[in-house]
């Protein structure tokens, strides 16, 4: 059993010395043939004729003037192509911006498409007068606006609150809330 193992790898190895050796006996073949044809080619120009000069010389000639209307053609195919694309883009930009949302803004910001937003509260004191309402719901984002005028009106009140608690001070309460006397000046110096 031991004997066939190594007889097995010596066969395997032999297999593969000499398959190797075949394929860099046909690479080292091709080099020859190259190099033999290509050094005959160039040493024995005198077996080159005049027609095959003429062939050549027509050939690069050929190629000169006809390459200008080959880069033409490819850049009108690039260019056609890239039209397509953009054509494509913008029409694909113009279907997204054409189309409407499934779900509205106030929906989404309030739970609810009747226009009112999470925690407002219907028939507050604040409520707004007819035209001011007309002038919130043309907007587009009522729920907002009523919220933003109920805010100024609380605020106003406020400040006139403060404002009237201001005329309750005597000229003489003022002066002396104004009024800074030297010993007070000490104290701090100290």
């Amino acid at each position: 059993m031991a004997e066939q193992r190594a007889d097995m790898s010596d066969v395997a190895a032999e297999a593969a010395a000499d398959f190797f050796h075949q394929v860099f006996g046909v690479v080292i073949e091709a080099a020859k043939r190259f190099y033999r044809n290509v050094y005959n080619s160039v040493a024995d120009a005198g077996s080159m004729g005049t027609r095959r000069w003429a062939k050549v010389i027509g050939s690069v000639v050929f190629y000169i003037i006809i390459r200008p209307y080959i880069e033409k053609f490819f850049k009108y195919l690039h260019d056609r192509q890239r039209a397509q694309e953009k054509e494509k883009k913008e029409k694909e930009k113009a279907a997204r911006s054409g189309k409407k949302a499934k779900v509205s803004a106030n929906s989404l910001r309030g739970g609810t498409d009747s226009g009112q937003v999470l925690g407002e509260v219907d028939n507050t004191d604040d409520e707004l007068e007819d035209g001011e309402e007309n002038l919130a719901q043309a907007s587009g984002v009522p729920e907002w606006n009523n919220m933003a005028r109920k805010r100024q009106k609380k605020y106003i009140k406020n400040l006139r609150k403060q404002g009237q608690q201001a005329d309750e001070f005597s000229e003489e309460q003022i002066m002396e809330m104004l009024d800074w006397s030297d010993d007070e000046e000490e104290k701090k110096a100290a």
